[in-house]
């Protein structure tokens, strides 16, 4: 059952040290100096590791269901992390990178019944209201899925905001936020607009 990933670690060394564009080499004798930081879900399919095809070193990465960021508190593996990689290796930009079609979300909405999973999603509950009062009395189950995924996006960009290492960086002026949404059935990529109040795709795919 692993082979799948053992042929991909060996194209994985092929590329990295074995072909004389390879990085790794480089990486480990000189270190790492990502540029990003990235908060994303769990879910396989939007693994930012596949769908950026980055170069190895590009970014820290960060997974929770939903990609939600819960308030801080100290001693968490996400405060250590941005912690780290904001005080020591002065990453630029952090991401909170959502998905449509969010297993987590549509748990969160249906009401899930498994009490290790709500235990967690719960933190993420005043979203999912703020989705609620946005989508209105009419709103189907599709378009609140839609307006959750979006709100806890936000909620979640907001409470990384009280991470110590965050708030200094930001009043420092050397850090931004950025919500992203990847809508996986379009194959786009959306960013919120603060002016707009909306999600905006940030390039069109005609231009690719």
């Amino acid at each position: 059952m692993v082979q799948t990933l053992i042929d991909g670690f060996k194209n994985f060394v092929e590329k990295e040290y074995t072909c004389h564009m390879g990085t790794m080499t480089e990486l480990v004798e000189k270190g790492q100096d990502p540029d990003y930081f990235i908060v994303s879900c769990i879910d396989s399919r939007s693994n930012p590791g596949t769908i950026f095809h980055p170069a190895p070193g590009t970014f820290f990465a960060h997974k929770a269901m939903g990609a939600i960021v819960r308030p801080y508190r100290q001693g968490t593996a996400l405060a250590a992390a941005l912690q780290f990689a904001l005080e020591h290796n002065k990453v630029r930009e952090i991401i909170i990178l959502g998905h449509t079609s969010c297993g987590a979300i549509q748990a969160m909405v249906s009401g899930i019944d498994d009490e290790e999973i709500s235990s967690f999603l719960d933190v993420a509950r005043h979203g999912l209201e703020k989705a609620r009062q946005k989508c209105g009395e009419s709103c189907t189950l599709e378009a609140l899925h839609r307006h959750a995924e979006e709100e806890i996006i936000l909620e979640s960009a907001e409470n990384i905001k009280q991470y110590p290492s965050v708030t200094r960086a930001l009043k420092g002026g050397r850090v931004n936020i950025r919500p992203w949404l990847f809508d996986m059935e379009n194959g786009t990529l959306l960013e919120y607009n603060e002016n707009k109040k909306q999600f905006l795709e940030i390039m069109d795919k005609e231009s690719l």
